[in-house]
């Protein structure tokens, strides 16, 4: 009779512990897939290709890296300087229907590793530009981020907002081969104006 309890007293505490760890794997499991629900569908393109999708379109034309940037205010500020390097997104974008601006811009990298843009406000290239409808404006990206990170970036960009899986999303493979990477690292310029870059 003892043995019998023990028994069944085992077994709801093997279920028990099942039912327990079941219950742990999906707790965790939950927001990640609720957040990847809430994320906006992405139209994907490669650099030099128009990705377009319902509300915008936009081309990475080029990239570049910078040990350091020129500051904002050149006669008083000295350049900024980084640790790591700053990676230089060069693209133009249009809107298709009404004025819009691209709120949202990280540069995702391998192993889940995500850099938002202008990390620092001495660096900021000043308030986002509006798209107007078929009229194609110029603009950069800047990302701070280690060396070792650029190989395999892909930079993507969006409306964001309060309803995100609404909005639209463009992301760009940046074309950065581990070859291509090091070698843009490896001329990298300082003093890189952004202004005269972009205009």
């Amino acid at each position: 009779m003892n043995a019998g309890r023990l028994l069944v007293q085992g077994g709801a505490a093997l279920v028990g512990t099942a039912l327990l760890a079941a219950a742990m794997w999906l707790y965790d499991l939950t927001p990640e897939v609720e957040s990847r629900q809430l994320d906006p569908i992405r139209d994907t393109g490669r650099i030099g290709q128009v990705v377009a999708n319902t509300r915008f379109s936009i081309q990475v034309r080029r990239v570049a890296a910078a040990r350091s940037l020129a500051s904002a205010t050149p006669r008083t500020g000295p350049p900024v300087r980084t640790e790591g390097v700053f990676l230089i997104v060069h693209a133009r974008a249009t809107s298709r229907r009404e004025p819009l601006r691209l709120q949202t811009a990280r540069l995702e990298t391998p192993g889940g590793y995500a850099f938002r843009a202008n990390p620092r406000p001495s660096v900021s290239l000043g308030p986002d530009p509006t798209f107007q409808p078929l009229i194609w404006d110029e603009t950069a990206f800047v990302f701070e981020l280690p060396p070792r990170r650029l190989a395999g970036a892909r930079l993507v960009v969006g409306e964001g907002g309060l309803l995100p899986q609404l909005s639209a999303a463009a992301e760009i493979d940046l074309g950065l081969t581990r070859a291509r990477a090091a070698d843009l690292v490896r001329r990298a310029t300082d003093n890189y104006d952004l202004r005269t870059a972009t205009s």
